[in-house]
């Protein structure tokens, strides 16, 4: 009996307190990002009176808003039928039904947060990162000193996940910390996170934060803007393979190879996946496929090269046609679900950020969804594979931040609120 209360207790407490849950984005993006499903289960667990005391009609109404976002996990489920490998297919258009059920019940719970828990939402996750930064420097520093006990290598590019999910990040809590008054700390948050991402060794991370900080000076310049920084890259995303159809002439790519072995690499990936898509353009070769297309696992072509001082050397690339995925979204849609694919996913985007866009009624607010969109986008196009479950739970707490932008509040309630 008095075992059944204290459950009763904790759970009253920690429910009351799920704001705090926040705090983990930061810790688990560098040192356990697999783990980031674990913040969104546990607020849908604390949160479940949420749905429960939820009127159902209103419920059945919003869940009919967002069946369209469905059609795509559904449309890979039935990609088994011409699969390379069926069950691949199956399990991961699984996953990725139940990945937009999760996003759309954290969007339920988020958007009927109360004006304290919003605020406390941004609190809580700039200090979680802000802890995480030392730790990561000194094991940076040390050479992995800290973190190879708890794993089996150590490299310097060991954290390039975590820095990618700052940089989506970067702009929703800074906006947000300032929203709520907490001026000071969006600076020290904003700094300290551009010093992570450019000390560090993601040379993605610093170029899609960089276009995220362009796109976001643009769009709040002029708010027309916002549809061309949202329509351009999802019309290069539907491109973009055409792009690498003809393989670049040797002279080009020892240049490329010169200046950045792996840019190299992956203009080769492109070129072999592109070549694989025009197999099968309608209907790709089956969700998840990337990693079972014939010749993927071989190594790629080397030749001689000349240097401009008239050097030779070997184009030598220690890697294959294509690894688990091509590393650009764009090319792996289309490989494995097709054109249909390609226009499916353009249409679930456009119509998520026109939804999102109709929350965020502030240009601030307008200019942040563009600018996370524009990270976000070259992040998925450069370095990741679309179906990443650690990604897409980033990308679920990433939305969920920019689901409370609009909350402001005055200095007098700010400091009333955190006395509470």
């Amino acid at each position: 009996m008095f075992l059944g209360f204290d459950l009763i207790t904790i759970h009253k407490f920690f429910e009351k307190n799920w704001h705090c849950i926040f705090f983990l984005i930061g810790p688990l993006a560098y040192f356990s990002v697999y783990a980031l499903w674990l913040p969104i289960l546990l607020i849908l667990i604390l949160k479940i009176r949420s749905f429960t005391d939820f009127p159902r009609p209103e419920g059945l109404v919003r869940l009919r808003q967002c069946s369209l976002y469905f059609v795509l996990p559904i449309f890979g489920g039935l990609s088994a039928f011409w699969a390379l490998v069926p069950t691949d297919a199956v399990s991961t258009a699984v996953k990725f039904f139940i990945y937009v059920l999760m996003a759309f019940f954290c969007g339920m719970v988020i958007r009927n947060a109360k004006d304290y828990e919003k605020q406390k939402i941004f609190l809580n996750s700039a200090v979680g990162f802000l802890l995480a930064f030392p730790f990561v420097l000194l094991d940076v520093t040390l050479a992995g000193a800290i973190s190879s006990p708890f794993k089996d290598w150590y490299a310097p590019d060991v954290y390039n996940r975590g820095t990618a999910i700052t940089a989506c990040l970067l702009i929703p809590i800074t906006l947000g910390l300032h929203h709520c008054n907490f001026k000071k700390l969006s600076i020290v948050f904003s700094l300290l996170s551009l010093g992570i991402i450019f000390g560090l060794y993601m040379e993605a991370s610093k170029l899609a934060v960089t276009a995220a900080l362009i796109t976001f000076c643009f769009v709040r310049w002029k708010s027309k803007l916002f549809w061309v920084f949202i329509t351009l890259p999802l019309l290069i995303t539907l491109i973009f393979p055409l792009i690498f159809v003809s393989q670049f002439s040797k002279n080009v790519q020892c240049q490329i190879y010169d200046a950045k072995k792996s840019a190299m690499h992956r203009i080769m990936i492109y070129h072999f996946a592109s070549n694989n898509i025009l197999q099968k353009p309608f209907l790709g070769w089956g969700m998840d496929a990337a990693r079972s297309i014939p010749g993927g696992g071989q190594k790629v072509d080397t030749f001689k090269c000349l240097k401009a001082r008239g050097l030779e050397f070997d184009l030598y690339l220690d890697g294959s046609n294509l690894p688990l995925h091509p590393h650009n979204a764009g090319i792996q849609i289309w490989l494995e679900l097709g054109l249909i694919g390609a226009i499916l996913l353009i249409i679930s985007v456009f119509l998520f950020i026109k939804r999102m866009r109709y929350e965020l009624v502030n240009a601030d607010d307008q200019a942040a969804l563009a600018s996370t969109f524009v990270c976000c986008c070259l992040l998925y196009n450069i370095s990741f594979g679309i179906w990443q479950s650690w990604l897409m739970f980033a990308m679920i707490l990433v939305g969920s931040i920019l689901l409370i932008l609009p909350y402001r509040c005055d200095e007098k309630e700010n400091h009333q609120k955190l006395k509470n």
